[in-house]
């Protein structure tokens, strides 16, 4: 592998993006296992490639039940010792891991931008920055890692204590992957686990980074990071006897998959999976602070690439036409470039697999009789962009709400828009998904708002505005959208240890003993 495979055409890079390629050769073909960036068992791999050119930037390995199988007695290992440091201890090695990933924070996240397409400077950065954040919030986390004392009754003492339970298994995706790398492994080890993680195919290297400069303050063992794909390498972690607990974040279908994979070893499972969530605006809305909204809450800086972007926008009929013209507007004013260039707004696609599953879905709007895409629906006409996966900003009219286009995660910077004039149709109308993963209303009406609360059927409901999930506010989804929580005290507690209940009983006094 090496550099010289930058195609023609990018120009002269610069110094730091060339240190950035540099950086990726320099991992390909490795695992964090054990405390060292090392070779994997297997000799199989696959290439990493730039959506943005297309070009190999690495290769990674291809790990089977031979790795995973290695992988874990490693972590089963380091778990005996780790488990009984100290959690203050634990704690303040997490934040010494967070300080080192800020002081690096600049290159992992130009690793991340290069090979999943993110933008840089909206995404990949900021990124960084809640990363830091998480691991920060979960190493001063460490002194809540406690049982409850009950009072004593009929002589007894009665307590329960919170006992890390042993090897996590986390696999994570690739279109966040450094934050949600920190979402599963501070809670984790804070507790007192070890964690093998299992990277996305599509974006392994940044979080391969991330494993490397934690050795620098963590034992080894405690975390580790193996690559490959699902059936391959997730699956047969997900099912290993000795893995106690699984954290997933990605589709629904795997989700399922996953939860099977446990089952027979009656293993708990964290699932943050798919979205499809309804962001409606009243005629009431401000709307100079609703449409800024609603173009943040599509996530097109991620290119909708993101579990909780609001693809479906519900708009009163008083109000939608102007919501449309400013919408649209700002949508195409919206800079699509290379992710790797500072001014670039929007990234790629991360894949050809990705960017053709978001143009079968825009074709079959296009087929659709009555529908009308508003803005974007394909390729920038930038000459410059046609080699890589860029895809335009989109939102289309006039699908019916059963359409695939509004009922199924396109993960694409495509949005549906649908008018309305009754409170109670939209409402219904919003829960008409299988999922539930987030829900935005954008109202100065209390009475709507605390309805909508009421009867909306998400994890995450917001209120004239439409952020994404941050440090120490408990994240997840109901119905298809996944178990459990993230990012919360208490989702360390309820996910990351398990409980003891001890009663002592004072028994009888020794009458030998002299007291």
């Amino acid at each position: 592998m090496s550099v010289q495979e930058i195609p023609e055409g990018i120009g002269d890079l610069a110094p730091e993006v060339q240190a950035t390629y540099d950086d990726a050769v320099r991992l390909s073909d490795k695992v964090v296992v054990d405390g060292k960036l090392t070779s994997a068992l297997t000799d199989e791999t696959f290439e990493n490639v730039n959506p943005a050119w297309l070009n190999v930037i690495g290769s990674s390995p291809r790990c089977r039940e031979a790795d995973v199988d290695h992988t874990v007695a490693v972590a089963k290992k380091a778990f005996r010792s780790w488990s009984r440091v100290t959690a203050k201890e634990r704690g303040d090695l997490t934040r010494k891991l967070a300080d080192i990933i800020e002081e690096h924070a600049d290159d992992i996240a130009r690793l991340e931008a290069l090979e999943n397409g993110n933008a840089y400077t909206t995404q990949a950065r900021p990124e960084l920055d809640i990363t830091i954040e998480v691991l920060r919030l979960f190493a001063g986390f460490a002194s809540e890692l406690k049982g409850n004392t009950v009072p004593w009754l009929d002589g007894t003492l009665h307590y329960t204590t919170r006992d890390p339970i042993g090897v996590v298994g986390a696999i994570i995706p690739w279109n966040a992957p450094v934050w949600l790398w920190a979402c599963k492994v501070a809670p984790a080890i804070v507790a007192g686990n070890t964690v093998v993680v299992k990277t996305a195919e599509q974006a392994p290297l940044a979080v391969l980074k991330c494993t490397e400069l934690a050795q620098q303050v963590l034992p080894a063992g405690v975390v580790n990071t193996i690559s490959g794909f699902g059936e391959e390498c997730g699956k047969p972690l997900a099912e290993h006897k000795d893995v106690r607990k699984i954290t997933f974040t990605g589709s629904c279908p795997v989700g399922r998959q996953i939860m099977q994979y446990a089952a027979d070893k009656l293993c708990p499972v964290t699932l943050e999976l798919g979205g499809k969530s309804p962001n409606i605006v009243m005629p009431d809305a401000d709307l100079d602070l609703a449409i800024p909204g609603v173009i943040t809450g599509m996530r097109f800086s991620r290119q909708g690439q993101s579990c909780t972007a609001g693809s479906r926008l519900f708009l009163h009929k008083d109000v939608a036409d102007e919501i449309l013209e400013r919408t649209v507007a700002a949508m195409k004013n919206l800079k699509i470039g290379d992710p790797l260039d500072p001014e670039s707004e929007i990234g790629t696609i991360v894949s050809q697999e990705q960017f053709d599953r978001v143009t079968r879905y825009v074709e079959l709007a296009r087929e659709t009789p009555g529908a009308e895409i508003l803005c974007g629906g394909g390729r920038p006409d930038d000459p410059a962009l046609q080699k890589g996966l860029f895809f335009e900003p989109t939102l289309i009219k006039g699908v019916p709400h059963e359409s695939p286009c509004a009922q199924e995660e396109i993960f694409g910077p495509v949005a549906v828009v649908f008018e309305w004039d009754d409170f109670t149709t939209v409402l219904n109308r919003a829960n008409d998904t299988e999922y539930g993963l987030a829900a935005t209303l954008w109202t100065r009406d209390l009475n709507h708002a605390m309805r909508f609360v009421d009867e909306i059927e998400a994890g995450l409901v917001q209120v004239n505005q439409y952020g994404a999930p941050v440090s120490n506010v408990a994240y997840g989804g109901l119905n298809q959208s996944g178990l459990g929580k993230e990012c919360s005290l208490e989702s360390m507690l309820e996910h990351f240890t398990r409980s003891r209940t001890v009663i002592i009983n004072q028994g009888t006094p020794d009458p030998a003993i002299n007291v």
